[in-house]
């Protein structure tokens, strides 16, 4: 596939995966507050691997959850309270993200390709509960 078909495809499965989230958790990516990040590394993944419909979806919730718990962290590390914000709440999102996994054809690859951003949300999730619980 040349480069504008690729950038093609990425724009169709960024606007389906931003409606998914929507119609979904009612998340409106004007609300996310790293929309920036989560674009540009939906966009990077996406043109390099080309995942399927349902592989996208999972991208993007798995990048919307990782980008907002690294969110609350730094902030949390500056001293700012974000008690509003509750890993419980965040989860169901988390969760969604690896029942569209399942669902994809290119699953494995997916998993492969985030494996740097798995092993971190494992230890982001951790230091969460870490923290709820003292």
């Amino acid at each position: 596939m040349d480069p504008i078909d690729r950038l093609r495809y990425c724009k169709k499965q960024w606007l389906i995966s931003k409606r998914s989230l929507e119609n979904e958790f009612d998340i409106a990516f004007d609300q996310i507050q790293v929309k920036g990040q989560v674009k540009n590394l939906f966009f990077s993944y996406v043109q390099d691997n080309l995942f399927s419909h349902e592989a996208c979806i999972s991208l993007y919730y798995r990048l919307f959850f990782f980008a907002t718990l690294l969110l609350v962290q730094i902030l949390e590390n500056e001293g700012i309270d974000v008690e509003s914000l509750k890993l419980k709440e965040l989860r169901p999102i988390y969760q969604s993200s690896l029942k569209w996994a399942k669902k994809s054809s290119d699953q494995t690859k997916l998993e492969s390709v985030l494996g740097n951003v798995n092993v971190a949300l494992e230890l982001l999730i951790h230091d969460f509960i870490d923290q709820s619980a003292s």
